[in-house]
């Protein structure tokens, strides 16, 4: 397959949905594979242990404007960080183009330079060596975010969420548990210096018997704060958004 440079460029029509995007991604991991395929941007990343893996996808039309490649487009991201600070030096009222510069490789193309533009400044960004990043094959990501086999489950809200978080902040040792008591009338969370009702008076989805499910706390980090559902399986807790297409799976600690 010919090697030839292809380029795609891209009017940034709402960068504050970019960045929220890629805030999402760093919760879990500074490097990341981001792609483009279907009218989509999206990206898999998961932490160094393999504990954790999330999934990210936005419209591309949310985000981006352009024509779109024919194939799947990846984009590899040493420092996401350094990403998102690109941002700060475009004002709001300028208008921000991408260029993505790629090459074909088996079926896909991969990017290798991207630059941020407005009339008066060029950013260059050059991509990472996707081989060197931690890509998680497609079939694999949707087996861990599957909700079969989902042994019982709930709704949790934003504003548990945010309160779930702040509680976490009373320990400081990170590797402190973060229980959650399954019963038949609510669930509890349960870490080493509180406990807080998050279902009272309520049988969970799937409920059979008084269970008791657990990850490491600083995990919780990860999980986007939004409205979401819970599905505890015999290996992992899984976590998907309501609000956006964003789930989270989350090894579970055997105690």
């Amino acid at each position: 397959m010919s090697k030839k440079q292809q380029n795609w460029n891209f009017r940034i029509t709402n960068p504050g949905n970019f960045i929220s995007f890629l805030k999402k991604l760093k919760l879990v991991d500074k490097s990341v594979p981001l792609e483009i395929e279907g009218g989509n941007l999206f990206a898999k990343v998961r932490t160094p242990d393999k504990s954790v893996i999330k999934y990210v996808s936005v419209d591309i039309n949310d985000i981006l404007e352009g024509d779109l490649p024919p194939n799947r487009l990846k984009i590899g991201i040493l420092e996401i960080n350094k990403l998102i600070d690109v941002f700060k030096y475009f004002g709001p009222e300028e208008e921000l183009n991408l260029s993505v510069d790629s090459q074909p490789y088996d079926s896909d193309l991969i990017a290798t330079g991207l630059k941020f533009s407005s009339n008066t400044l060029n950013i260059f960004v050059k991509c990472a060596d996707i081989s060197l990043l931690a890509y998680i094959d497609d079939n694999i990501q949707r087996q861990i975010h599957s909700t079969d086999g989902s042994e019982v489950n709930f709704e949790i809200s934003k504003e548990s969420f945010q309160k779930v978080s702040s509680l976490t902040g009373i320990e400081s040792n990170s590797e402190e548990l973060l229980n959650f008591d399954i019963e038949e009338d609510g669930v509890t969370i349960r870490g080493n210096s509180f406990q807080y009702h998050l279902i009272k008076g309520k049988k969970p989805n799937g409920f059979n018997d008084s269970s008791v499910y657990t990850i490491y706390k600083n995990q919780f980090s990860y999980i986007d704060q939004e409205n979401s559902e819970i599905h505890f399986h015999d290996n992992r807790i899984l976590v998907k958004s309501t609000e956006s297409d964003s789930m989270i799976a989350i090894g579970l600690v055997e105690v």
